[in-house]
């Protein structure tokens, strides 16, 4: 298996294309960061999800989305929160 460049990447994809590669890149690093249950880790990188999304998700939409209970929601947003700021991202990003 031969790992492609970011210039290679560069070089050969359209713009939306590498915003997309590089925002599922940023969501896999920070959820993967998360203070929880590889299981929920998982869970959260098998649904297409945004920084953004991840942080302004409330706990009983998340709780929803994953089939989970509110208090495990609960844990997973204060995680994302946590890790959000340790990371320096924007929710915009």
């Amino acid at each position: 298996m031969i790992a492609a460049t970011e210039d290679d990447l560069d070089e050969h994809a359209s713009p939306s294309v590498l915003s997309g590669i590089k925002e599922k890149i940023i969501v896999t690093d920070l959820i993967n960061q998360l203070d929880i249950a590889d299981g929920l880790k998982e869970l959260l990188l098998s649904r297409s999800f945004t920084p953004k999304s991840l942080l302004n998700a409330s706990v009983s939409d998340l709780a929803k989305i994953l089939g989970i209970d509110q208090y495990v929601a609960k844990l997973i947003t204060d995680a994302i929160s946590r890790a959000i700021k340790t990371s320096g991202l924007q929710a915009d990003e």
